[in-house]
């Protein structure tokens, strides 16, 4: 990461992603010369970092385009955007936009963890307007329940693996995509059981045929309902799909009954019959290779 002290500021990058090339740049005005401890974390394909502080006010300084959760650990804070002002106490959670106008006042003595959401399968997010700077957030059920597991997967970051952060990712992606659905209102509701039935589908043929066309043959409804269901969550079938897919694989690579196996041996028992396609789509899903997962998971090379 990197400071650059100024008369009135300092220019802070790199402290979620030290090769962002300053996309997560922010000023910071306060105390001078600005001080800080930074501790950055990488939760799979999230980047995020413990921050703790002074007094500080912070504005962007480059607009990244990226959703960024912040959760307050000590301190307190107000986080404004879009004419929205969210109060902020210890164990408090905030959405925000990088991409737009935004004011974060830190007082201090803070802890800040804050995760970029920019690098996630995040298509959900495009619906997140409600969630956005929303005071009124904690009234959900589903917030509730991701600022009770916050605060824990903060605390414990120094201690985790690799493998337990990026599966710690998985869980905070797969919550806030409910928090969207959840916040996304009434309207959605008819729409869910046709919807929780396909993903059942799904699940119990990821070995098998699963092509848009036979998936709504399946449930009795037109290939273009099917696609509209998942574009209304932020997400497509073939992308669901390849999702469940790679994370049953994953699952079964750290299996021991299973280490005799071959990788893409397991990779073809749950539809990816293609070697080397299968090696790219794990990479790009958990940033490693099917065989350098497997090795780091303490499983036999193969």
């Amino acid at each position: 990461m990197r400071v650059d002290q100024r008369d009135d500021c300092a220019l802070v990058s790199g402290f979620l992603d030290t090769e962002a090339d300053g996309r997560d740049a922010v000023l910071v005005r306060g105390a001078y010369p600005f001080r800080a401890e930074m501790r950055p974390y990488r939760f799979g394909s999230l980047n995020a970092c413990d921050i703790s502080g002074g007094d500080h006010q912070v504005t962007p300084a480059a607009r990244s385009g990226e959703c960024i959760l912040g959760l307050f650990l000590s301190g307190r804070g107000t986080l404004e955007q879009d004419g929205h002002l969210v109060p902020l106490a210890a164990d408090d959670f905030v959405l925000y936009r990088g991409e737009r106008p935004y004011r974060l006042e830190l007082s201090g003595p803070y802890r800040f963890f804050v995760i970029s959401l920019g690098q996630a399968d995040t298509g959900y997010l495009r619906h997140a307007g409600p969630v956005i700077a929303n005071p009124d957030l904690p009234r959900l059920g589903s917030a509730r329940i991701l600022k009770a597991a916050l605060p824990e997967i903060a605390e414990l970051a120094a201690q985790m693996g690799p493998l337990t952060r990026q599966e710690m990712g998985e869980h905070i992606t797969c919550m806030l995509r409910t928090l969207v659905k959840e916040a996304t209102g009434p309207d959605a509701c008819a729409r869910d059981a046709v919807l929780d039935r396909v993903l059942a589908y799904i699940d119990q043929h990821l070995d098998g045929e699963l092509s848009p066309e036979a998936i709504a043959s399946a449930h009795y409804i037109s290939v273009r309902y099917l696609h509209a269901l998942f574009e209304r969550q932020g997400d497509t079938v073939g992308r669901h799909i390849r999702h469940r897919r790679l994370d049953r694989i994953r699952r079964d690579l750290t299996d021991r009954a299973l280490a005799d196996l071959p990788t893409y041996a397991i990779a073809a028992r749950w539809g990816i019959a293609n070697p080397s396609h299968f090696s790219k789509l794990f990479h790009a899903e958990f940033g490693t290779s099917p065989r350098a997962f497997r090795q780091q998971a303490g499983m036999p090379a193969s």
